[in-house]
């Protein structure tokens, strides 16, 4: 990725696009915004802006380009200024999209921090490693039924069980077919709209994409609640799951929470603790086949400490290379790869006047790839976490600043403990031929999946050279077939 191993140009002055510029970059932005925000690192520097793409709004709306650890400061740690834009994007303001879209990621201010506050609880340490013989019971049971011997789509084995997982801890009381497809349904939502055309004619017509997506969300609206109706006819006052943990502070909030703010949390919370974890584990895979040295010395680990058995709890802390892989993974391609917030008030950034409503965009992967942060940044290097220690706003995947996500330390315990399992039953390879090229919505994936081919694990890795796009964030350069054991 030469791109972002070149200096940026000045940004004393920092440079824009307006009209039909500006109409193209924003068009090739919601096509392949990885690319876009490298190219305007290269070509703009770390701080640039552009007008408004569209010719019905009023005045001009600025997005600005923020990259790197400094911007990252300013606007993700400057909450009363930068407001999250999830409630912005599209749909009527008393339309079912809103509702089921409007949990804590689109909430701001007082009533941020006080739904923050009512939810934490459940992802304390002390909840989290209740769920730990639950998530290795689920893992071990999943891992057994996955297919051996032909090709395979290990990105939507992935996000099954990714999907299962969550659904029993956060709505383990929900018959797991009403689960998945509740969180099938989430996906979908979160794919319809991210569409271009949900961006460019955001009206609610016969035959748009917007129409589409608001139909979407109108079911998935009955879906949630007829789950919620079920739960108030049987409560479990004392213990439960997350949505009867929500339906009590709903019920107990003396009106800070409304049945709307209920439907955008259930939402939320559920897309947040499958989506973003599927993608970072499938990638964390792609890595490891593409990196056989490292996959060893993981099983060295592995076998050292678990002598391939299920984790234990007291076992976690034990594994330090298996937390090294996935946070380099995290670091290199990050699930999420960027992120919008809204200006809330006038206020200047970097020399450029920003007024309310407009945009700025923070970049996780820019910041990730910078070469003054991290030496030879497109390398997958596990062993440069035993010797650097990041600031929050220099190694973000899970954001930063008072907003970080609450889902943290949840989301690490779960992919340790699938990928520790998932390692020790299997050997994943490559299948031949296949092209990986990311595609992105609100997180990053594969966008023709991850063909790979299973087999027990014996050891005998085996390098399959890929092509696609990927080897624009990834050095990969070995380009031939080896074998290490």
């Amino acid at each position: 990725m030469q791109a972002l191993l070149e200096k940026p140009a000045s940004t004393q002055v920092p440079k824009g696009l307006r009209g039909l510029a500006a109409l193209s970059w924003f068009t090739q932005f919601v096509r392949d915004p990885v690319r876009c925000l490298w190219d305007a690192y290269r070509e703009m520097g770390p701080l640039s802006y552009c007008g408004s793409v569209v010719p019905w709004k009023k005045r001009e709306q600025k997005s600005v380009l923020a990259l790197g650890p400094e911007y990252n400061r300013l606007v993700l740690g400057d909450i009363a200024t930068y407001h999250t834009s999830a409630q912005t994007r599209g749909g009527p303001p008393n339309s079912a999209l809103r509702r089921v879209r409007f949990g804590l990621t689109a909430m701001n201010g007082e009533k941020h921090r006080q739904q923050r506050q009512q939810v934490i609880g459940f992802f304390a340490k002390k909840a989290i490693d209740s769920y730990h013989d639950e998530i290795v019971a689920g893992t071990d049971r999943l891992l057994s039924s996955w297919p051996v011997e032909r090709v395979i789509d290990m990105s939507l084995l992935v996000k099954k069980m990714m999907l299962h997982l969550s659904a029993r801890i956060l709505f383990g009381r929900e018959h797991p077919g009403q689960s998945d497809r509740l969180g099938d349904m989430i996906g979908e939502l979160f794919n319809l709209n991210w569409r271009l055309g949900v961006f460019l004619f955001p009206f609610n017509l016969h035959g748009t994409p917007m129409r589409r997506l608001l139909n979407h969300a109108e079911k998935m609206e009955r879906e949630l609640k007829s789950m919620i109706e079920n739960r108030r006819r049987s409560p479990q006052p004392e213990k439960g799951d997350m949505l009867d943990l929500l339906i009590r502070c709903r019920d107990t909030s003396g009106g800070q929470m409304t049945d709307a703010d209920l439907l955008g949390q259930a939402t939320i919370l559920f897309a947040a603790s499958y989506e973003t974890q599927a993608n970072a584990l499938t990638w964390t895979l792609f890595l490891l086949a593409q990196h056989p040295e490292v996959l060893a010395n993981l099983c060295d680990e592995l076998w050292h400490v678990l002598q391939w058995s299920a984790p234990g709890l007291e076992d976690i802390d034990r594994l330090p290379y298996l937390e090294a892989v996935l946070k380099e993974s995290m670091r290199i391609l990050p699930p999420v790869p960027f992120t919008i917030r809204i200006v809330s008030q006038e206020t200047e950034l970097g020399g450029i006047p920003l007024r309310p409503r407009d945009r700025v965009i923070c970049s996780h992967f820019i910041t990730h790839h910078l070469p003054e942060l991290y030496e030879e940044p497109e390398r997958f290097r596990p062993e440069r976490w035993f010797s650097i220690d990041p600031n929050q706003y220099e190694y973000l995947p899970f954001s930063a600043g008072p907003r970080w996500c609450i889902g943290k330390n949840l989301a690490m315990a779960m992919m340790k403990v699938v990928l520790a399992q998932l390692v020790q039953k299997w050997r994943f390879t490559m299948a031949p031929d296949a092209r990986i090229d990311r595609y992105v919505s609100v997180t990053m994936g594969p966008k023709h999946g991850m063909p790979m081919v299973l087999a027990a694990q014996d050891r005998r890795f085996e390098l399959v050279p890929v092509t696609g796009n990927v080897h624009e964030m990834v050095d990969l350069k070995a380009r031939r077939r080896q074998s290490v054991g």
